[in-house]
């Protein structure tokens, strides 16, 4: 009978760690639906400071509840993915957050994706990095901004219009170096 109680609590555990990859997940989804409709679906938010919207505020609970996850997974030896990061894979969200970045709109929007970037980078398991689904959209976001580096420096446009730009680009630089410091040191 003792033998049954023992396998007994041992079945009850899992139970609790599936409800609350559950919840994390359900705030996974709640803040990126926030972001979609943000970016997508409310123009009140286009051509404002991406510091007037709920936003960063959102992509950092998506970022954390990941890196959370991620811990949890390497503390308890896990090998399997969890439920958000499962989410993040397969829904193509980091795609769209270098979309989102690479039209920066509400103004700002890029560095903020850079600099969550860096830090998931930076915190989650060297693994994660080979992932197609992150491994991918890291580079084309890299790519993009050499590419708008590339045609500012090369452009024929009026001086005045080439130095806004410029200075628009320059805003990101110091977040650029973070990623790509956060991908070297990987």
């Amino acid at each position: 009978m003792e033998y049954f109680a023992k396998f007994t609590r041992h079945i009850a555990a899992p139970r609790k760690a599936q409800a609350e990859g559950a919840t994390q997940l359900a705030k996974f989804e709640k803040a990126w639906k926030t972001i979609q409709s943000i970016c997508y679906y409310q123009s009140k938010w286009h051509g404002m400071s991406v510091d007037k919207t709920p936003l960063p505020a959102q992509l950092v609970v998506m970022f954390d509840l990941l890196v959370q996850e991620d811990i949890q997974q390497s503390d308890s030896d896990d090998s399997t993915t969890g439920a958000c990061m499962e989410y993040l894979l397969g829904n193509n969200i980091l795609d769209e957050l270098v979309k989102l970045a690479e039209c920066d709109q509400p103004m700002g929007v890029r560095g903020v994706v850079i600099s969550n970037l860096s830090t998931f980078v930076s915190l989650t398991d060297d693994k994660l990095l080979v992932q197609k689904a992150v491994h991918n959209p890291i580079l084309e976001l890299l790519r993009s901004y050499s590419a708008h580096r590339a045609a500012a420096a090369e452009s024929g446009v009026a001086q005045s219009v080439a130095s806004l730009f410029s200075t628009h680009q320059h805003i990101y630089d110091d977040d650029f170096v973070d990623l790509m410091y956060a991908i070297c040191s990987k």
